[in-house]
């Protein structure tokens, strides 16, 4: 009797323990598929676990002779039994979804399968356990199940046909929209989050959810600005003076809208005339981003930067003007005191500007102008000609040197400080491009500004050829490293030093000291 409950217990046991043992081996299984995706498992994942798992351990006791307490119904046992068999088939078709489909077609191969379309190959896949397990376990004739009444038939399909159209249109829209995706869908613009057996959920710049029928969105225009490419167009359209010649305004709208952040170089921007218009030439500026989200923000960066390209190169903008704004003389005269001072205390920082007479200083402050340029746009590139000389009130800019491939930034310039004066002064183009690191706002001196206080004063040359001379040979030396070639900077700047007073004195006509 001992030997025969010893045998019994231990059959108990061991049916116990391989049922907790390949429970914890799906149950981690899928624990580390999830871990992996960085996502978390739903919660009916765990119910259905758990209740399985329940079943099977009430199904053993049931069966084991030792257990007298658990004596289940036939009928309650064999729903039990074909519970339990489902529930296994659920768990198993999961880890079949999870590993092939998501880990491997999806993740490993690149495979779009839509959520839609795996929820419905599991559900199919739980159908066809659930009536081999009624079949089996129930012995339940399936057949006469699906004998249904024609009548019943139709009722049934008739209430549900917006649902099974819904259905349909998903698993359609699956193929043409994806999670993530940026569309258009029904008038309406956003992110899709989510393509159900029902509707289509995205989310609108506004932050507002907005759910869409599938059956709805399948009838109209569907836009999506993630195919075939990310890469997008937009299009703004300005207005500028008719008195402004077209190629050069189309040569500013190009290089401002290359100078901002997030539009692409190829392809490059494009202006066009878009049409005359009573009192301004409107263009279209069209230009590309990489994404969608992004698009708005950048757009409005371009306009912002147009403004104030078009300030610096005088071109209006022209408007209806409705209001008429009165300004005291004296509100104007203060307004120019107060910007002449501030180049007057720029041009007093500058070394060669000690020579110069405080009339010549302030003749030079009336006669420069005042420009803004905001962070990535290019104030001078080298090899380009020059003819102005800049000296930095406010911001900080980059010098880049070299062409293609192989351009470095070499120094960082802050305010007072100044470049573009080898170009200015000797002629020679400019050795060098300049970028706008921050807002930079800079004063801009004219040769003709200087031409007067040159000739009047040849000592100003002399000065400058030793300014000169030091930055010449800080960018030769830079150039040389990336030639790999080595030359001494004292040799450089004696060699420069000797001939740029003369030929600034040359440039500008001015007789020897």
């Amino acid at each position: 009797m001992m030997d025969r409950e010893l045998k019994l217990l231990n059959e108990l046991l061991l049916q116990l323990g391989v049922t907790f043992v390949l429970a914890v081996a799906l149950f981690g299984v899928y624990m580390l598929m999830s871990w992996k995706r960085a996502k978390k498992p739903p919660r009916s994942f765990f119910t259905i676990y758990v209740v399985t798992l329940a079943l099977y351990v009430l199904l053993i006791l049931n069966e084991s002779e030792l257990v007298g307490w658990v004596n289940l119904w036939e009928g309650v046992y064999l729903w039990t039994k074909f519970a339990a068999y489902l529930g296994t088939a659920f768990l198993l078709l999961k880890a079949v979804d999870v590993l092939l489909l998501e880990d491997y077609l999806i993740a490993k191969k690149g495979f779009y399968i839509p959520d839609l379309l795996r929820l419905l190959l599991l559900l199919s896949g739980l159908a066809v356990a659930g009536i081999i397990f009624l079949w089996t376990v129930m012995g339940i004739n399936v057949v006469a199940l699906v004998a249904i009444p024609t009548v019943a038939t139709a009722v049934i399909g008739f209430a549900l046909q917006d649902t099974l159209k819904r259905f349909f249109a998903g698993l359609m829209l699956g193929k043409l929209v994806r999670v993530g995706d940026w569309v258009r869908l029904a008038g309406q613009v956003g992110r899709v989050i989510k393509v159900d057996l029902a509707h289509v959920t995205i989310l609108t710049p506004t932050d507002d959810f907005v759910m869409i029928p599938n059956n709805l969105v399948a009838q109209q225009e569907i836009l999506n600005y993630n195919k075939p490419t990310t890469r997008h167009a937009r299009t703004v359209f300005l207005d500028a003076s008719l008195k402004m010649p077209p190629l050069q305004v189309q040569s500013v709208l190009v290089e401002t809208a290359k100078a901002v952040r997030g539009v692409l170089d190829d392809p490059a921007p494009l202006a066009f005339v878009a049409a005359y218009k009573d009192s301004s030439i409107q263009y279209r500026l069209t230009f590309w981003v990489q994404d969608y989200a992004l698009a708005g923000i950048i757009e409005g960066q371009i306009l912002a930067y147009v403004w104030y390209a078009f300030e610096r190169h005088g071109i209006e903008i022209p408007f209806p003007q409705r209001t008429i704004h009165v300004m005291k003389a004296e509100d104007e005269r203060e307004a120019m005191a107060a910007e002449r001072e501030r180049i007057l205390d720029a041009l007093g920082r500058i070394d060669f500007f000690s020579v110069l007479s405080p009339e010549e200083l302030e003749t030079v402050a009336r006669q420069a102008a005042v420009r803004v340029y905001l962070p990535g746009e290019v104030v001078v590139r080298q090899g380009d000609a020059g003819a102005e000389f800049f000296i930095i009130l406010e911001g900080s800019a980059e010098v880049r040197i070299g062409e293609g491939g192989r351009v470095a930034t070499v120094a960082t310039l802050q305010a007072k400080q100044f470049f573009g004066e080898m170009s200015l002064l000797t002629g020679e183009p400019r050795s060098a491009t300049i970028v706008a690191q921050t807002k930079l706002e800079v004063v801009v001196i004219t040769k003709e500004t200087l031409e007067r206080p040159i000739m009047k004063n040849p000592q100003i040359a002399e000065r400058i050829g030793g300014v000169l001379a030091e930055r010449k040979s800080e960018l030769a030396v830079h150039l040389e490293s990336l030639n790999h070639r080595h030359e001494s900077r004292q040799e450089v700047v004696e060699q420069r030093r000797k001939s740029l007073g003369s030929r600034i004195r040359q440039f500008f006509g001015a007789p020897a000291r």
